[in-house]
């Protein structure tokens, strides 16, 4: 185990009694507190995580961040700092279990499942209050206390987020399990996430606790995410029988595929189940007014708002199930023919060396270096500019952990790039046509066609891409 402590051991002035848990990115603890007579849950990195600048920088700002949270349904932080050229938590220390576990012997009564998201309802709603999303809410992060009452915590505000870009290939199963919960613009790369997609992950949670399924149990990460996008809303009570109706209407709104569509807070949400306890069927409860939201939550340009939606490029940096992650981000030829020696001399002309450009940048995108997935990322950001630069900084780090999970291989076999230019030649929009031929070990070839739309733009002499868009329609 990487930099474990021993029972018995201090460390930043706390006493080490056991270890409660150990994950990709470090270990959690628990120990006695420095100053007062009471245990803590001592949240540790690695060495090798924390030290990247980044990591470091925003598993502080996290910690910081969490501080200012006092609620009685949040698990509290007490500390953080450095010891020993590692990074630290202490945090309050619950004594119980999470709802993961409980789940594991089959759903809940409606009455708890009920308690427990009005509580979690209430924490969420105090963080959002304070401009907080909590972006990872799902029954493994809800605490229930030993005791009469079970109080219920929710935990790792974000913490989670600061390990992002260290070495995702450890991550894959927490990042999959996310998944289950995740709204589905988050998979859209969209720009003004709020706080009704905590909502949303809460109406899951709230599903798998009436019935004790997911709501979307999928075999692949893209049949999720396929799912998530554009699957029905499933309804509890068709799941299991025993689930008043009332609910079918609860989860439909809370998992709305338009955020417009949802409860606007989580407290609404906790609300409309509360009443269908003892409130006849409904279909849906009844509409209630939408506070104004920051961001902006208007639907993005072009974007579809009902039935079958069309995946972008960044969500299909995703989706295996469209054609495959490594179908989409491995193996294309540097000049648009496979296997040739790579890309010819930048010919005269804006409209050919935006050409040229768009057809590099697409080729670096598409060839995933399995043996420097770090330095592949480096190589895409450097490379971007605009809107897809913001938008591959939360996409790539994704995109390589489930890359290496995919057991798909690709290679290209044709690709073409036509350019239409701006008035002053310094902006183009240009179509790529894939021909790619896929296969698992093993297995036969077989090939898949795609187009890739790109925007690239002159920036102190240098064809950057501002935009990399691939439409398709999923199956």
């Amino acid at each position: 185990m990487n930099g474990a402590l021993e029972p018995g051991a201090v460390f930043a002035g706390y006493r080490i009694e056991r270890l409660l848990g150990v994950g990709g990115m470090g270990q959690v603890y628990l120990a006695r507190d420095r100053d007062l007579p009471r245990p803590v849950a001592l949240k540790l990195l690695n060495p090798v995580a924390g030290a990247e600048q980044e990591v470091r920088a925003r598993f502080l700002r996290e910690a910081d961040t969490v501080a200012r949270l006092a609620h009685p349904n949040i698990v509290a932080v007490y500390a953080r700092g450095e010891e020993q050229h590692r990074l630290w938590m202490a945090m309050q220390y619950i004594e119980g279990t999470d709802v993961a576990a409980v789940l594991r012997d089959g759903p809940v009564r409606p009455d708890h499942a009920v308690r427990i998201t009005e509580e979690t309802a209430r924490a969420l709603d105090h963080a959002h209050t304070a401009g907080i999303l909590h972006r990872d809410v799902k029954p493994a992060n809800i605490l229930l206390a030993w005791g009469e009452h079970q109080r219920v915590y929710l935990s790792d505000f974000g913490i989670a987020k600061a390990l992002d870009r260290s070495d995702g290939l450890t991550r894959t199963g927490e990042l999959y399990a996310s998944f289950h919960y995740a709204a589905p613009e988050y998979f859209e790369m969209r720009p003004d996430i709020d706080r009704r997609a905590d909502v949303y992950s809460l109406g899951c949670t709230l599903y798998y606790l009436l019935t004790g399924r997911l709501p979307y149990p999928a075999a692949t990460t893209g049949a999720l995410i396929n799912a998530h996008l554009n699957a029905p809303v499933p309804r509890p009570s068709e799941a299991d029988p025993r689930v008043p109706r009332g609910f079918d209407g609860v989860i439909a709104k809370a998992m709305a595929k338009n955020p417009a569509e949802r409860f606007p807070t989580c407290g609404e949400l906790a609300l409309a189940a509360r009443r269908a306890l003892v409130d006849p069927p409904v279909t849906r409860p009844a509409s209630l007014p939408v506070p104004p939201i920051a961001p902006s939550t208007s639907p993005l340009p072009g974007r579809p708002s009902r039935g079958r939606r069309v995946l972008t490029a960044l969500a299909a940096a995703t989706a295996l199930t469209v054609f495959g992650t490594a179908a989409w981000l491995t193996g294309i030829s540097r000049t648009g023919t496979a296997g040739s020696d790579g890309p010819p001399a930048p010919p005269a002309g804006a409209k050919a060396a935006a050409e040229q450009a768009a057809c590099a940048y697409t080729t670096l995108v598409g060839t995933y270096d399995y043996a420097d997935p770090a330095g592949w990322e480096q190589e895409v950001q450097a490379g971007a500019t605009g809107q897809w630069r913001s938008q591959a900084e939360t996409v790539l780090p994704m995109a390589r952990v489930l890359i290496s999970a995919d057991p798909e291989r690709s290679r290209v076999e044709k690709a073409t790039c036509v350019a239409t230019m701006s008035a002053a030649d310094t902006r183009a929009e240009v179509q790529v046509q894939l021909t790619t031929l896929n296969a698992e070990p093993g297995a036969a070839e077989t090939p898949r066609e795609l187009s890739v739309s790109t925007v690239m733009e002159l920036v102190d002499g240098r064809w950057l891409c501002s935009v990399f868009d691939a439409p398709f329609m999923p199956g």
